[in-house]
């Protein structure tokens, strides 16, 4: 099956604070179950693109649209 790509890249060190801060708010019991699993939902494809950044997979920089100047 076709894995699916987004067309753009976060970086890294979004990718971490922004994992910081889910898991702050899910452990929160302010947050409500459904945010609590959409948080949850988020941190996975997160998890999932850090793996795939870090094995070199993705590109580190965003890469330009074919028919777009550089």
């Amino acid at each position: 099956m076709r894995r699916r790509t987004r067309g753009w890249i976060m970086p890294e060190a979004d990718i971490l604070s922004l994992l910081r801060l889910i898991d702050e708010r899910v452990s929160s019991p302010k947050t409500e179950v459904r945010h609590r699993d959409t948080m949850i939902r988020l941190r996975d494809i997160l998890e999932g693109d850090l793996r795939i950044y870090r094995s070199d997979e993705l590109p580190k920089e965003p890469q330009p649209r074919s028919g777009e100047a550089a």
